[in-house]
């Protein structure tokens, strides 16, 4: 029991190599967030080859470590396995080790690996539907809600509470009316994952919502602007803007300091 309690007490990076596992696993089930919510399909159930539709086993279904054992095949009809899935996998074990590795604290910890985890889902899945999910965008901000609320009760942080609800109003209603201005343009599912950032950047503070969104646009315009150089795009193509949400929201916390102390 002691054992148990001095773990309890210790920060989260000191549980590094747990937290690698978890990110493979989280990675894992990103695969399967983004095979199945678009199809409207539940996530109960094991996984099956989209080739033979038969059942994958456990000890076929280990994050990145089968992939390597079955050389990218499945193991029963020797169907090549897209090298998306092992990937999907590192980059949410990446995401994981930073979010635990840059916060202190369990409960910040734990908003950011959700953050991080279902943020990834949500790229991919904006990227090939161009569409923002209400279920995940929903699960998004009930489980933010829920873990900034843990760090603001567990370390006294009562006076944080005024800014972080301003600020996700705030960001809600700024999407909200670039979603009435461009007639569309803008699509209701970024203003609702919008709450879910002013939620997160807003517990830091203010000014890491207006980075993180000057970020967002900023590399929004970058690869909207290198996509049409390269004639991948016209001015007409619609260009997913949720990945670049998220990816703005990422890089904010690591600089606005820098930002504000060069502006400020």
């Amino acid at each position: 029991m002691r054992d148990a309690v001095s773990a309890i007490g210790l920060a989260p990076h000191n549980f590094l190599l747990s937290w690698i596992a978890i990110g493979l696993a989280c990675g894992s089930f990103v695969t399967v967030l983004v095979a199945r919510i678009p199809e409207g399909r539940g996530i109960q159930g094991r996984s099956q080859c989209i080739s033979c539709n038969k059942t994958i086993s456990a000890r076929d279904n280990i994050p990145v470590i089968s992939y390597l054992i079955l050389k990218g095949k499945c193991r029963n009809c020797k169907v090549p396995i897209s090298i998306r899935y092992p990937l999907i996998e590192l980059v949410a074990m990446g995401l994981v080790v930073v979010a635990v590795q840059s916060n202190e604290g369990w409960w910040k910890v734990l908003a950011w690996v959700v953050f991080s985890v279902l943020g990834l889902a949500l790229a991919i899945i904006d990227l090939q539907t161009h569409r923002l999910p209400n279920a995940l965008t929903a699960w998004l901000f009930v489980l933010i809600a829920v873990t900034v609320s843990g760090d603001i009760l567990a370390n006294h942080h009562s006076d944080r509470i005024k800014m972080t609800v301003i600020s996700s109003f705030a960001l809600t209603v700024f999407y909200f009316l670039l979603n009435i201005l461009s007639r569309g343009g803008m699509g209701m599912g970024d203003v609702k994952l919008a709450a879910s950032i002013g939620l997160i950047l807003g517990y830091i503070n203010g000014s890491s919502v207006i980075v993180g969104t000057f970020f967002g646009f900023f590399f929004g315009s970058t690869i909207s602007v290198l996509m049409m150089a390269t004639g991948r795009a016209t001015r007409k193509t619609q260009i997913p803007f949720g990945p670049f949400m998220l990816l703005g929201a990422f890089v904010a916390p690591w600089l606005t300091p820098h930002l504000v102390a060069i502006f400020l």
